[in-house]
C-alpha cells in the first residue's frame, strides 16, 4: 500500500461550519479509531484529491499531521461528495497501526482472454472489487485473476482466488466473482397458425386455389339497416 503525507487542522462542529469550510477550499473530516476518540478535523481540498488520485487510489496510508492534535496514520473509510461536481464533502480517516489488520476493498484485474469466448461465451463480471484483511503494509494496489482456462460454465469463486502473502478473504459466505455463460438466444417472433378456412390478410392465394369468398351479411341484417335508418329520418 502506497505511503503518503497530510496536513490537517483541528475543527469546532457548529451551525454553517461545514459550508464556510468549503468555501474556504477545505473539507470537513472526522478521524477515529479503536483507540482513538473521534476528532472533528479539516484537511486542504486540492491536497486530498492529490492523496486519492495515486495509482492505489482510496487504498492509501496516510500521514496525517493534525495542527494542534495528535498525529498518526490514517486510511480514507468513508466519504461523501458533491453529485455534480463530485468535489468532496465530507471524510471519515480511520486511524490505524502497521501491526493490526485492516479491512479493505481491493479492485479486480481480468487477465488472459478465456477459452469460452472463442466458442461464443461471454465474460460476467459480478464483482469489481474484492474485501480482504490484511495488515496495511500487506495490502496490495490490485488482485489479478487469469480467466485463460475459463470455458462456457466454468467461473470464479472469491474463495478460489490465489491472494498474497498475509492477505486473506475474510467472509465466510461464499460469492461469485466471474463467470463465462452461454451466448442469450435471439428471441424469435411468435405467428399465429391460420385457422383452416379463414383467410390470412394480405396472403396470395396458391395457383388454382379458389379465391377467397366475400362477406355475406347475416339473415335479416339489411332489413334491420332500413329500420335503423328509418328511425333517424323521423
Amino acid at each position: 500500500m502506497e505511503r503518503i503525507s497530510m496536513n490537517a487542522e483541528m475543527r469546532t462542529p457548529g451551525k454553517g461550519d461545514a459550508g464556510r469550510m468549503r468555501d474556504a477550499g477545505r473539507v470537513p473530516a472526522v478521524l477515529y479509531g479503536r483507540k482513538v476518540k473521534p476528532l472533528a478535523i479539516s484537511v486542504e481540498r486540492y491536497e486530498l484529491e492529490h492523496v486519492v488520485k495515486t495509482k492505489a487510489g482510496m487504498n492509501v496510508m496516510i500521514d496525517l499531521s493534525i495542527k494542534g492534535g495528535d498525529s498518526g496514520l490514517a486510511f480514507i473509510r468513508d466519504y461523501q461528495a458533491d453529485p455534480f461536481r463530485r468535489d468532496f464533502t465530507h471524510v471519515d480517516f480511520q486511524a490505524i497501526s502497521l501491526d493490526e489488520k485492516i479491512l479493505v476493498e481491493v479492485p479486480i484485474e481480468l487477465t488472459g482472454a478465456a477459452v469460452g469466448v472463442k466458442e461464443g461465451g461471454v465474460v460476467v463480471q459480478s464483482r469489481r472489487v474484492l474485501e480482504v484483511r490484511s495488515l496495511p503494509n500487506n495490502i496490495p494496489d490490485k488482485i489479478s485473476i487469469d480467466i485463460t482456462e475459463l470455458k462456457i460454465g466454468d467461473g470464479i469463486h472469491a474463495d478460489e482466488i490465489a491472494l498474497p502473502e498475509g492477505v486473506e478473504f475474510p467472509h465466510v459466505v461464499n460469492y461469485p466473482i466471474v463467470a463465462v455463460v452461454p451466448p442469450a438466444k435471439e428471441e424469435v417472433a411468435a405467428v399465429a397458425a391460420p385457422v383452416e378456412g379463414v383467410p390470412v390478410e394480405g396472403a396470395v392465394p396458391a395457383e388454382g386455389a379458389a379465391p377467397a369468398a366475400a362477406a355475406v351479411p347475416a339473415p335479416g341484417a339489411a332489413e334491420e339497416k332500413g329500420k335503423e335508418k328509418g328511425k333517424e329520418k323521423a
